[in-house]
């Protein structure tokens, strides 16, 4: 099944605001390393602190596999090159898209290629139960400074990113909508947009039909098909992050779940006339996994792994796409400014629902295809 992730969502909006103006290249390809779609861990980094010096490392490639985009192409004069500097392994980029079906073939074929690849935090325990991926070692990367419960085995958490629900600020001027009037059609006449592939949309179905954000799991996901059909011709599912935004530009719809990055670009560029709220919103963590047998060997995918984590780069992930920090250190630093579009932040977090990993790590394949199966049937 393809689909849009939002790792590549994430390429699309880097590649919209260099386009744009807004974005230096240099910054494009900074932002992206700091998100693990460039291998940039020696960018602005300094000394890394792994206790080795480029004369010391273990001269081999190191190959990260992420979803693609523009970013691939500057790779090697802007990331490849002080990488190398600092620690005498040579970077390529794949942006082969590691799927979990891919990862997977690789492992038991015998023929990884891959030594670093990108993926939601329920992918590390749902391949590293099977054996596929290497155990991260923590005495490498310091799982202190991701949040608790994001350090898995055989994966960390890199970034976040939130499903939240955006509207039209003109339809609710005194207060932001909850769930109940996203379904409200009646009253708040429109038509609405949710994710097409499941996740957030299944969560905004549960807190509409009177579900509370801690007890969304497990999941009740024939209910949330009901709910989702109940909306009958007022719903458009959106299937790429442009096109959730697009939609609203357009005067399509009138409220949406979307990705926290689309929402607050859309409400810059609509000057304040669509916004979001983290009311309700769903909180998730991306993360980087090894797979087992990858070719540069895992001393080096840890040290990758390990620079990920640096404050200065989170912050300036967020600053420049919306991604927020997995390093609660980095949130905690933030200006008034950014901490209003950082998912992650203490305030913002309080008002939403954190992803199960755990239900996704178990029920995430059988629950797209039911899904799917359910809203168009």
């Amino acid at each position: 099944m393809t689909r849009s992730t939002f790792n590549d969502d994430l390429v699309e909006i880097a590649a919209d605001e260099l386009r744009a103006g807004r974005l230096a290249r240099r910054d494009f390809l900074k932002v992206l390393g700091a998100a693990g779609l460039l291998p940039a861990v020696g960018a602005g980094l300094g000394t890394l602190p792994f206790g080795s010096s480029p004369a010391a490392a273990k001269a081999a490639e190191l190959v990260l596999c992420n979803f693609g985009g523009d970013a691939v192409a500057g790779m090697g004069e802007a990331w490849g090159k002080p990488f190398t500097a600092d620690t005498g392994i040579p970077v390529r980029v794949d942006g082969g898209s590691p799927l979990a079906g891919k990862i997977k073939a690789m492992v038991e074929s015998g023929s990884v290629s891959w030594d670093v690849c990108d993926g939601d935090g329920f992918l590390c325990n749902q391949l590293g139960k099977q054996g596929l991926l290497e155990e991260v070692d923590y005495g490498v990367v310091d799982k202190s400074l991701v949040r608790d419960g994001w350090a898995w085995p055989h994966g960390i958490a890199n970034y976040t990113y939130s499903f939240v629900l955006a509207y039209r600020k003109d339809m609710f001027p005194d207060k932001p909508p909850t769930y109940a009037d996203f379904f409200d059609t009646a009253k708040y006449p429109g038509k609405r947009t949710m994710w097409k592939y499941q996740m957030g949309a299944m969560e905004a179905c549960l807190l509409g039909d009177g579900v509370k954000r801690d007890a969304l799991y497990p999941a009740d996901l024939d209910r949330a098909i009901a709910k989702a059909r109940s909306l009958g011709d007022d719903v458009i599912y959106w299937e790429s992050g442009a096109s959730s935004q697009q939609m609203f530009l357009d005067g399509e719809v009138v409220m949406g779940n979307i990705w926290n990055t689309r929402a607050s670009i859309l409400e810059r560029d609509t000057k304040g006339a669509v916004t979001w709220t983290w009311n309700d919103g769903v909180f998730c963590p991306s993360s980087f996994v090894i797979p087992k047998g990858n070719p540069a060997g895992s001393e080096a995918a840890q040290k990758f792994m390990a620079s990920m984590l640096d404050p200065a780069r989170q912050i300036k992930l967020l600053q420049l796409l919306g991604n927020g920090p997995s390093n609660p250190a980095a949130s905690a630093m933030l200006p008034p400014e950014l901490r209003r579009i950082d998912p992650g932040y203490a305030d913002n977090v309080a008002v939403q629902a954190i992803r199960s990993e755990e239900w996704y790590e178990m029920n995430y394949d059988a629950a797209v295809e039911r899904w799917i199966d359910g809203i168009s049937g």
